[in-house]
Order: structure tokens, then C-alpha cells, then sequence
């Protein structure tokens, strides 16, 4: 469904007024304004939701026209090579992380915890650069060891990223534009946007038949994703100790 059909009056935000008891075409008691901001707060619920029952697998919101996937330069300068790097501002979740070598190709690092390092301090591990082999996620930063050394990687675009991202947010503006998840579970974001209207305007009997709706359409999404989840073996984590 479209986010404002204004034309034929089939979108979600004419069904957020549809369930709320309003007028459809009515946009000053509950203004667009105010059903755009909940809809992409219900957006993003419903992108966790997702991502909550497909585990590994590689959901993305088909509104964005390119890959989840970002390249930066590595600073190699002797003496002042570069460790830490930052996240995109759209990431959510880092996939995968790659570093090109000296010879063009791009190599796969591992991730690791802190925790995993028992027997020396983090600024002694992998002290010296060389060619990055472990990546740590630490707030918005991804930090390589060893950090990059000029004659180990290709620093032009040296660093690449695979991401579970951010949604694509809608605008005020926006008619046409459509969730970017399957098409099945598009009412959740107008039945968010009904049950906020209710909350603000203590509609408490719509309110709770409206959250009855939302749970059980929440739950056909997770069921239908989680059915596209890819199966890997357990495996176990191991102490890491660098080369001396």
C-alpha cells in the first residue's frame, strides 16, 4: 500500500483515519505531519520484528537504490597508521568485513571480543601493523588488528562493509512510496499509526482491538520470515592470542 494515496484514497494513511473512525479524507485532526513521524516509528518496529525472527538472514528495506554495502579508504601513513574506523550512519548490524590486500583482492576478517584475549593487554595485541586478520565492533567504530600497514593492503577503498541498514524513512511529502517489506504485512504501519492516535486520544476499546490486530499480524510477518532463515552449524568461540 502506498504511504498517502491522495488520489484514490487507498493508502495507509487513509486507513490509519479508516481505523481511527475518522473521515478518510480528513488531514487536520490527524495531520499528515504527525502520521508520517508514526509511521516510521512503527517502520522501524516492524524492520526489528524482521530482524528478530530471520536471525543471519539478509533482510533489507527494498526502497534503498543500492547494496548495503560501503567502502572507505585505510589511512596507512608509517607511524600514524589508522585502527579505528567508523560505521556507516545507516548501519545496524556489520555482516561481514573485508580488507583489499597488496594485490587487489579483498580478504575476509574475523570478528572477535576483547573478551577473547586472556593473556596480554589489547595495546600490546597485534601491536604491530601489518595486513588486518580480526575486526572488534565498538560502539559506532570498527577497529582492525593489526592496523593496516601501507605494504600489506591496497588503501583506495581498502575497507568494505556488509550491513543490515536503517530504513528508508518516509517523507511528509511521500504518496507513492511503499514499506519495503512484503506486501502481506503493509497494515501494521497504518495500524501503528491508528493505535498512537488512539493512545494520544484515550480511544482505550479501539486502542486494544487495534493492538489485538497488530499482535497477530506481527506474528504471521515472523512466522513467513523466519521461514527464510538460513541454517548454520554451533560453533564454538576461541581464545585468541597473537603471534609474538
Amino acid at each position: 500500500m502506498k504511504i498517502n494515496d491522495v488520489t484514490l484514497k487507498q493508502g495507509l494513511c487513509q486507513d490509519a483515519n479508516f481505523l481511527t473512525g475518522l473521515a478518510i479524507t480528513d488531514s487536520s485532526t490527524y495531520t499528515v505531519a504527525d502520521k508520517i513521524r508514526n509511521a516510521n516509528t512503527w517502520y522501524r518496529k516492524v524492520n526489528a520484528w524482521i530482524w528478530d525472527s530471520t536471525g543471519d538472514w539478509e533482510y533489507d528495506d527494498s526502497n534503498w537504490t543500492n547494496l548495503p554495502v560501503a567502502t572507505t579508504d585505510l589511512v596507512t601513513t608509517a607511524g600514524s597508521e589508522q585502527q579505528d574506523y567508523e560505521m556507516p550512519s545507516t548501519a545496524q548490524k556489520i555482516d561481514r568485513v573485508e580488507v583489499l590486500d597488496s594485490e587487489g583482492n579483498y580478504q575476509l576478517l574475523k570478528p572477535f571480543d576483547k573478551s577473547q584475549v586472556l593473556d596480554q593487554s589489547m595495546s600490546e595485541f597485534y601491536e604491530t601493523a601489518g595486513f588486518p586478520i580480526y575486526y572488534d565492533l565498538v560502539g559506532r567504530s570498527i577497529l582492525l588488528y593489526p592496523k593496516p600497514a601501507d605494504a600489506s593492503v591496497t588503501a583506495t577503498d581498502g575497507l568494505k562493509l556488509y550491513f543490515a541498514r536503517d530504513i528508508d524513512e518516509f517523507a511528509i511529502t511521500d504518496t507513492a512510496t511503499e514499506p519495503g517489506f512484503s506486501k502481506n504485512y503493509h497494515r501494521l504501519i497504518s495500524l501503528g499509526m491508528s493505535y498512537d492516535y488512539c493512545l494520544r486520544n484515550g480511544l482505550d476499546d479501539r486502542k486494544t482491538n487495534i493492538r489485538k490486530e497488530i499482535d497477530e499480524l506481527k506474528d504471521q510477518l515472523q512466522t513467513e520470515y523466519g521461514a527464510r532463515h538460513r541454517n548454520f552449524r554451533t560453533r564454538i568461540i576461541p581464545r585468541i592470542q597473537s603471534e609474538l
